[in-house]
């Protein structure tokens, strides 16, 4: 579906048809529609892939970080050139290999610490030469929806999936606490059938435990 078709959606379910007033104009709805494909991703983890920018992050010899993408919520798997890369946490680096950030040697990493910066990757050992990381990413759409294009933007996840998008703009719309568009019972139903598509919303503490590795905790924090 376009976002034009979704906005249509949208308004046949809410009767929110008033071509001169309306309670949500389509810039409104189209950031709704934007966050909607960002929820179904947190949740869901619908988008995946090995290659294009968000996957090849150049490297020169002797470098201690990479920065990385902030629309990556999880690596999957990593290599360095061709050799496959561990990931790891700095709790656990720092446990089971105390001051490894200040050794001065280097080599072909084995091993990227996470937790050291935010969306940062860091060395061990830092290469020895020039390189590129290939990584395999859970992420966020990369490119948002815009107003002025609806008629030719779309979703980037699987289009079955589209039509339950409109159900977080209904929700959002019918949270608005300022407009009579405001209903509270058909708000938490609109929620709820979201969430029966694409799941319940993880805490942004407990998507960070899992962006790092988990650290040395048994399992994920509240």
């Amino acid at each position: 579906m376009k976002l034009k078709e979704l906005i249509a959606l949208y308004r046949a379910q809410s009767l929110d048809t008033d071509d001169q007033k309306p309670f949500c104009d389509d810039a409104l709805l189209t950031q709704y529609a934007n966050e909607a494909q960002d929820e179904a991703c947190r949740r869901g983890q619908l988008l995946v892939r090995s290659s294009g920018e968000l996957c090849t992050v150049a490297y020169e010899a002797g470098a201690e970080m990479v920065a990385i993408s902030s629309r990556i919520v999880q690596i999957k798997r990593a290599f360095a050139g061709t050799m496959p890369v561990g990931m790891m946490d700095v709790e656990r680096m720092d446990a089971m290999h105390p001051g490894w950030q200040f050794e001065g040697h280097q080599g072909q990493p084995t091993v990227l610490v996470t937790g050291l910066a935010t969306d940062t990757l860091y060395f061990w050992p830092k290469p020895s030469e020039a390189g590129t990381l290939r990584l395999t990413v859970q992420h966020l759409p990369v490119k948002p929806m815009r107003s002025t294009s609806c008629d030719k933007d779309s979703p980037e996840i699987r289009p079955e999936l589209h039509p339950a998008l409109v159900d977080w703009m209904l929700y959002r719309a019918y949270s608005r606490d300022d407009t009579d568009l405001y209903n509270d019972a058909k708000a938490r139903l609109a929620l709820g059938r979201f969430e029966a598509e694409f799941g319940r919303k993880a805490s942004g503490r407990n998507e960070q435990w899992m962006r790092q590795g988990g650290g040395m905790m048994p399992g994920p924090i509240a």
